[in-house]
């Protein structure tokens, strides 16, 4: 399985845009990251250019968090 993050800097910036994230959305950091990582784990699977998936994992992460909980609909897990 590749790395997640390329660089401890590239990490930073990522963590930032997590806690940037829990805060607009008022969920927990640890859900938050959960799946913000999952998106952009998935991302960077197909991306030929990575400058921008950053920007669309934190777009979806927060289409994900602001969804209405359904029945039946996975929840994130707090890790």
């Amino acid at each position: 399985m590749p790395l997640l993050y390329d660089s401890p800097d590239q990490e930073a910036l990522h963590l930032n845009a997590i806690k940037a994230l829990a805060i607009e959305t008022g969920q927990e950091f640890s859900v938050v990251r959960q799946v913000y990582e999952h998106e952009l784990s998935r991302l960077k699977a197909g991306a030929r250019i990575t400058e921008y998936v950053i920007v669309l994992a934190c777009r979806r992460t927060r289409v994900m968090l602001r969804k209405p909980i359904e029945p039946g609909r996975p929840q994130p897990v707090a890790a």
